[in-house]
Protein backbone atom coordinates (compact mmCIF):
# COMPACT_ATOMS: atom_id res chain seq x y z
CA UNK A 1 0.00 0.00 0.00
CA UNK A 2 1.79 3.12 -1.24
CA UNK A 3 -1.55 5.59 0.49
CA UNK A 4 -0.19 8.69 -2.59
CA UNK A 5 2.89 8.64 -2.13
CA UNK A 6 5.66 7.19 -4.75
CA UNK A 7 7.82 4.80 -4.78
CA UNK A 8 11.01 7.54 -4.85
CA UNK A 9 9.27 8.99 -1.76
CA UNK A 10 9.30 5.57 0.22
CA UNK A 11 12.57 4.99 -1.25
CA UNK A 12 14.17 7.72 1.38
CA UNK A 13 13.28 6.12 4.21
CA UNK A 14 15.86 6.50 6.88
CA UNK A 15 15.86 2.94 8.07
CA UNK A 16 16.00 1.04 4.57
CA UNK A 17 17.89 -2.63 5.16
CA UNK A 18 15.27 -5.51 6.23
CA UNK A 19 18.40 -6.74 7.96
CA UNK A 20 18.79 -3.77 10.46
CA UNK A 21 16.35 -3.03 13.12
CA UNK A 22 16.67 0.58 13.75
CA UNK A 23 16.06 1.15 17.55
CA UNK A 24 12.64 2.11 18.85
CA UNK A 25 14.32 5.33 20.29
CA UNK A 26 16.39 5.66 16.92
CA UNK A 27 14.78 8.61 15.45
CA UNK A 28 15.36 10.58 18.30
CA UNK A 29 18.93 11.01 17.55
CA UNK A 30 19.12 10.47 13.25
CA UNK A 31 16.98 13.19 13.23
CA UNK A 32 17.62 16.67 12.87
CA UNK A 33 16.40 18.34 16.31
CA UNK A 34 12.89 19.75 15.04
CA UNK A 35 11.43 16.70 13.31
CA UNK A 36 12.96 14.53 16.32
CA UNK A 37 11.48 16.56 18.81
CA UNK A 38 8.47 15.81 17.03
CA UNK A 39 8.86 12.16 16.27
CA UNK A 40 9.38 12.22 20.52
CA UNK A 41 6.41 14.12 20.56
CA UNK A 42 4.05 11.96 19.11
CA UNK A 43 5.89 8.74 19.96
CA UNK A 44 5.16 9.68 23.60
CA UNK A 45 1.44 10.98 23.05
CA UNK A 46 0.80 7.54 21.10
CA UNK A 47 2.14 4.99 23.89
CA UNK A 48 0.34 7.63 26.57
CA UNK A 49 -2.93 6.24 25.36
CA UNK A 50 -4.04 3.42 27.08
CA UNK A 51 -3.51 -0.15 26.11
CA UNK A 52 -1.04 1.22 22.83
CA UNK A 53 1.75 -0.68 22.45
CA UNK A 54 5.01 0.13 19.59
CA UNK A 55 6.26 -2.41 17.44
CA UNK A 56 9.24 -1.45 15.45
CA UNK A 57 8.31 -3.74 12.11
CA UNK A 58 9.79 -4.12 8.19
CA UNK A 59 6.96 -3.96 6.47
CA UNK A 60 8.17 -5.16 3.17
CA UNK A 61 8.73 -2.63 -0.36
CA UNK A 62 7.37 0.14 -0.28
CA UNK A 63 7.04 1.10 3.28
CA UNK A 64 10.58 -0.46 5.01
CA UNK A 65 10.78 -0.21 8.68
CA UNK A 66 7.81 1.55 10.20
CA UNK A 67 7.05 2.43 13.70
CA UNK A 68 3.97 0.51 13.94
CA UNK A 69 1.20 1.19 17.21
CA UNK A 70 -1.56 -0.74 18.05
CA UNK A 71 -4.38 -2.06 20.61
CA UNK A 72 -4.41 -5.21 21.02
CA UNK A 73 -4.14 -6.51 18.14
CA UNK A 74 -5.90 -3.81 16.35
CA UNK A 75 -3.64 -1.48 14.31
CA UNK A 76 -4.03 2.38 15.39
CA UNK A 77 -1.68 4.09 12.95
CA UNK A 78 2.31 3.77 11.62
CA UNK A 79 4.99 6.50 11.80
CA UNK A 80 7.40 6.99 9.06
CA UNK A 81 10.78 8.46 8.98
CA UNK A 82 11.44 9.43 5.53
CA UNK A 83 14.73 11.66 4.79
CA UNK A 84 14.60 14.14 7.53
CA UNK A 85 10.44 14.45 7.47
CA UNK A 86 8.15 12.14 9.72
CA UNK A 87 4.54 11.09 8.63
CA UNK A 88 1.87 8.82 9.65
CA UNK A 89 -0.49 6.40 8.24
CA UNK A 90 -3.88 5.15 9.90
CA UNK A 91 -6.51 3.49 9.04
CA UNK A 92 -10.58 4.30 9.58
CA UNK A 93 -13.13 1.48 9.14
CA UNK A 94 -16.38 3.27 7.76
CA UNK A 95 -17.74 2.87 11.53
CA UNK A 96 -14.94 5.02 13.07
CA UNK A 97 -15.32 7.52 9.82
CA UNK A 98 -18.92 8.01 10.85
CA UNK A 99 -17.79 8.41 14.53
CA UNK A 100 -14.97 10.70 13.52
CA UNK A 101 -17.76 12.82 11.72
CA UNK A 102 -19.32 12.99 14.38
CA UNK A 103 -17.00 14.93 16.49
CA UNK A 104 -16.83 18.65 16.93
CA UNK A 105 -13.92 19.55 14.47
CA UNK A 106 -11.14 18.06 12.92
CA UNK A 107 -7.54 19.90 12.47
CA UNK A 108 -7.23 20.76 8.42
CA UNK A 109 -4.19 18.52 8.07
CA UNK A 110 -6.33 15.38 9.36
CA UNK A 111 -9.62 16.22 7.86
CA UNK A 112 -7.49 16.58 4.60
CA UNK A 113 -5.81 13.38 4.88
CA UNK A 114 -8.83 11.70 5.83
CA UNK A 115 -10.49 13.23 2.70
CA UNK A 116 -7.45 12.23 0.76
CA UNK A 117 -7.71 8.47 1.98
CA UNK A 118 -7.67 5.73 -0.55
CA UNK A 119 -10.14 2.80 0.37
CA UNK A 120 -9.14 -0.66 0.03
CA UNK A 121 -11.95 -3.28 0.74
CA UNK A 122 -13.48 -2.30 4.43
CA UNK A 123 -11.08 0.19 5.78
CA UNK A 124 -9.72 4.19 4.34
CA UNK A 125 -5.47 4.17 4.29
CA UNK A 126 -4.92 8.28 5.09
CA UNK A 127 -1.26 9.66 5.02
CA UNK A 128 -0.44 12.75 7.06
CA UNK A 129 2.80 14.53 6.79
CA UNK A 130 3.67 15.72 10.57
CA UNK A 131 5.57 18.87 9.43
CA UNK A 132 5.23 21.01 12.07
CA UNK A 133 3.62 20.71 16.02
CA UNK A 134 0.38 21.69 15.03
CA UNK A 135 0.08 18.71 13.08
CA UNK A 136 1.60 16.22 15.83
CA UNK A 137 -1.32 17.88 18.10
CA UNK A 138 -4.27 17.32 15.44
CA UNK A 139 -3.10 13.74 14.36
CA UNK A 140 -2.84 12.71 18.25
CA UNK A 141 -6.50 14.06 19.06
CA UNK A 142 -7.45 11.59 16.21
CA UNK A 143 -5.61 8.88 17.80
CA UNK A 144 -6.69 8.96 20.94
CA UNK A 145 -10.50 9.11 20.02
CA UNK A 146 -8.98 5.88 17.61
CA UNK A 147 -7.41 4.16 20.50
CA UNK A 148 -10.52 4.54 22.52
CA UNK A 149 -12.95 3.25 19.64
CA UNK A 150 -10.45 0.25 19.10
CA UNK A 151 -10.15 -0.23 22.92
CA UNK A 152 -14.18 -1.04 23.18
CA UNK A 153 -15.47 -4.80 22.49
CA UNK A 154 -17.40 -5.14 19.82
CA UNK A 155 -20.87 -5.75 20.75
CA UNK A 156 -21.19 -9.12 22.27
CA UNK A 157 -22.98 -12.07 19.21
CA UNK A 158 -25.77 -14.12 21.01
CA UNK A 159 -25.71 -17.39 20.45
CA UNK A 160 -28.75 -19.13 18.22
CA UNK A 161 -30.84 -20.75 20.15
CA UNK A 162 -30.74 -24.25 19.24
CA UNK A 163 -33.91 -25.59 18.62
CA UNK A 164 -34.43 -28.90 20.28
CA UNK A 165 -35.99 -31.60 18.20
CA UNK A 166 -37.31 -33.45 21.77
CA UNK A 167 -38.30 -36.98 22.27
CA UNK A 168 -40.76 -39.24 21.31
CA UNK A 169 -42.22 -37.69 24.24
CA UNK A 170 -42.25 -34.12 23.24
CA UNK A 171 -40.90 -32.86 26.96
CA UNK A 172 -37.34 -32.25 25.44
CA UNK A 173 -35.10 -33.99 27.71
Amino acid sequence: MSVGRSTAYWSGNRYGDPEAEPAATAPLQDLPAAPAGRFGAVRTGLLALDGVSETVRFMGTPWRWAWEYGVGNRKLCWLHVVSNTISTTFTLSEAEADRLGRLPRLAGDVARAVAEGQRTGPVKWCWLALADRRAVDGFLRLARHKAEWLAERPAAHRAPKLRGRGTAGGDGE
